[in-house]
């Protein structure tokens, strides 16, 4: 770990001062802007290719190559049996 064992400390106090509904709220708006953050991205990267490569470049940056190709296969399949 490359942070001194004092400032650590330090960090886990300020947090543990934090209620744990505060907590639970900053994590969820962490998590919605690495969403917003991947989203944009795809849109830049793949926007001019149409929505369904938008969605397969957001969700191979927000899970990875060995999960977002899946969701994405999982999705289209479930788009085209609701047609």
């Amino acid at each position: 770990m490359d942070t001194d064992a004092s400032m650590s400390a330090r960090y886990l106090n300020i947090l543990r001062a934090v209620s744990k509904p505060e907590r639970f709220a900053r994590a969820l708006a962490l998590s919605a802007l690495a969403r917003d953050m991947a989203w944009q991205g795809a849109v830049r990267h793949s926007g001019h290719d149409g929505a369904y490569a938008v969605t397969e470049r957001f969700l191979l940056q927000l899970y990875g190559p060995d999960v977002g190709p899946e969701v994405a296969k999982s999705l289209s399949r479930a788009s085209d049996a609701s047609e």
